[in-house]
């Protein structure tokens, strides 16, 4: 993945007059293809703008080949950039291990009265101390001391809930860039601004679309017998309740409605 400042119809799409396919261009092609590599980039989606009024051109590819083919997600291409480049963000799934857990304490609801009565309960004698080592010692004994009170006095937090499974980083940054739109709609209110604000949501919305339905085909796809049903269960979330039928709305009486609709000479 990178800057390749290589044209080619490949992931440039037709090419315009002015624009040849050099030697070098022609080179790196035919080295990909040789090599099997997999462009996953969609052609002729510019991703370099030139400042000095240049036509913009396909030259930030990401390509790909065996079993990282098949672990790429998604592939977006955000033109809302500070460069004459465009930000080129892929999505790959990946193994990975559990990161360890953290237990964080809720400070906020630490009951005080009971870690100052847990601490006073051991009645330790700091003025009797002799030496280095019992100095140590006496260190060692608060400390744990203290962790005992803390485990009693303040209680741990709620786990925060796991993120969405599909959910990436190109999707953080054009809820970032949203938000950032939305808030200077509110606050400069203008029709640039709010047309501005607007066209950001229904991007984010159609990105976050998108990831679903690419993580679902990818689930689909390496899902076993086993768990082929589980996929579609978490996939089908929105579940709608069957209006009434023919004025029926028990189950039984649907069913009958369906029946007789359905299987008129079956029926009696």
């Amino acid at each position: 993945m990178g800057d390749l400042s290589a044209h080619h119809p490949w992931w440039q799409g037709p090419l315009v007059p002015t624009i040849r396919i050099s030697h070098t261009s022609q080179a790196i092609a035919d080295w990909l293809q040789e090599n099997n590599f997999h462009l996953q980039n969609e052609p002729s989606i510019p991703t370099h703008h030139p400042r000095n009024g240049g036509c913009p051109s396909t030259i930030d590819l990401c390509l790909a080949r065996d079993s990282t083919t098949q672990s790429v997600l998604s592939l977006a291409v955000d033109h809302d950039t500070t460069s004459d480049h465009s930000a080129v963000t892929v999505t790959l799934s990946l193994p990975m291990a559990p990161a360890p857990a953290v237990h964080r304490r809720c400070w906020r609801r630490a009951n005080w009265g009971l870690f100052d009565r847990r601490v006073q309960s051991a009645g330790m004698d700091l003025l009797q101390l002799q030496g280095t080592d019992d100095t140590l010692q006496a260190i060692t004994n608060i400390t744990c001391l203290i962790n005992q009170a803390v485990d009693e006095a303040v209680p741990l937090r709620v786990p925060w809930k796991v993120a969405a499974p599909w959910w990436n980083h190109s999707l953080t940054l054009a809820k970032q860039s949203f938000k950032r739109a939305d808030r200077r709609a509110r606050l400069q209110p203008s029709a640039a601004n709010g047309e501005d604000s607007h066209y950001k949501c229904s991007k984010w919305s159609i990105m976050v679309w998108k990831a679903k339905t690419a993580y679902r085909i990818h689930q689909l796809e390496n899902a076993s017998t086993r768990t082929v049903w589980k996929t579609l269960k978490h996939h089908n979330t929105h579940h709608k309740p069957i209006p009434p039928l023919d004025g029926r709305p028990d189950f039984q009486g649907k069913c009958d409605v369906l029946r007789k609709a359905l299987f008129p000479d079956t029926v009696q």
